[in-house]
């Protein structure tokens, strides 16, 4: 196969440019705007989820380390509470037992008598008081 040779340059003319041409040009412009803008909005929307969700790991990460660093606290009053309570109790237990004063003796209760002269009146009262009772029923 034998070439074509080329002996003198060839000018390709360029059309000038009309309206048409501009038109076309404006619009895949816009349509690759377009494109670019839902991308970028996408891209952002992506951002502040991924950004919602590293806050929320790292509230639940301080919130896990406050709750233990309080767990820890809470314990460490409860046994120094109940050791400063025993060394109390040891060391003021004798002092109490020497200053306690000696137990008071009861006295016997006074009941009616046997053979009262009362008598009647006592068991007027029950019958008025049951009937007290009676009428609040």
């Amino acid at each position: 196969m034998a070439r074509k040779k080329i002996t003198g340059k060839t000018r390709i003319s360029t059309p000038a440019a009309t309206p048409r041409h501009l038109w076309l040009a404006g619009l895949g412009l816009a349509s690759m705007a377009r494109k670019q803008g839902f991308a970028a909005v996408g891209g952002a929307a992506d951002r502040v989820v991924e950004a919602r969700r590293q806050a929320t790991a790292a509230v639940g990460q301080v919130q896990s380390n406050l709750s233990a660093a309080a767990c820890e606290l809470r314990n460490r009053i409860e046994t120094g509470a109940a050791q400063l309570s025993n060394t109390l109790e040891t060391t003021l237990s004798p002092l109490v037992a020497r200053f306690k004063p000696a137990k008071a003796k009861r006295t016997a209760r006074r009941g009616r008598k046997p053979g009262s002269k009362n008598v009647r009146r006592t068991t007027a009262t029950k019958t008025v008081k049951a009937v007290k009772r009676a009428r609040k029923a």
